[in-house]
């Protein structure tokens, strides 16, 4: 059976995969420290590897001395992309809830919040099964980008592409619109 891999693809060594497998345990403690989640640490020192390992494979590491530099800043920028990430979902849920009154309205807030909670379940109806689907990973299973990505066969910035669509097309459909500012209206 032939080999799939262009023949320009350089090789890298049994004992350079192994050195990269050193660096598990350390990129998993630095990884926590910053994101205070074990599993998403977990993740981020996996993904780190795999794009050390790409590097090396395709030459982009020429100097091994700077293989561990090169590790920490990937899982560096990695921990940043998820605070990115997790903060724009905070923001996307915050918008969702924003429009709905409190009970302290008494009955009349409760009968608009029991409306606005049909329009957005009609809303959400409204949508694809693979939309209510990544829906319901995201906010009911709170599962992160990457690992909703493997459940669904893509990249984590897929996820994160397909869900800020299905966001803006829900708040399209509740009638939440940005004002001058960037503030949710309604």
């Amino acid at each position: 059976m032939k080999d799939s891999r262009d023949a320009s693809t350089p090789e890298i060594s049994d004992a350079a995969a192994d050195r990269l497998e050193e660096f598990r345990g350390p990129l998993k403690i630095f990884a926590a420290r910053r994101l205070r989640d074990w599993t998403a640490a977990e993740d981020v020192a996996q993904e780190t590897l795999t794009l050390g390992f790409e590097a090396l494979q395709a030459g982009r590491l020429e100097n091994p001395e700077a293989l561990p530099g090169y590790l920490f800043q990937t899982a560096t920028h990695l921990c940043f992309r998820r605070f990115r990430s997790a903060e724009r979902e905070r923001r996307a849920l915050t918008r969702f809830d924003a429009g709905s009154p409190s009970d302290e309205g008494g009955a009349l807030g409760r009968l608009v919040s029991a409306e606005r909670a049909a329009e957005l379940r009609k809303a959400v109806d409204g949508l694809e099964p693979d939309q209510r689907r990544l829906l319901e990973l995201t906010y009911r299973d709170e599962l992160d980008s990457e690992t909703i990505g493997r459940e669904l066969g893509v990249s984590a910035d897929a996820v994160r592409a397909r869900r800020h669509r299905v966001i803006r097309r829900l708040a399209q459909a509740l009638g939440v619109t940005r004002g001058p500012q960037g503030a949710l209206d309604e």
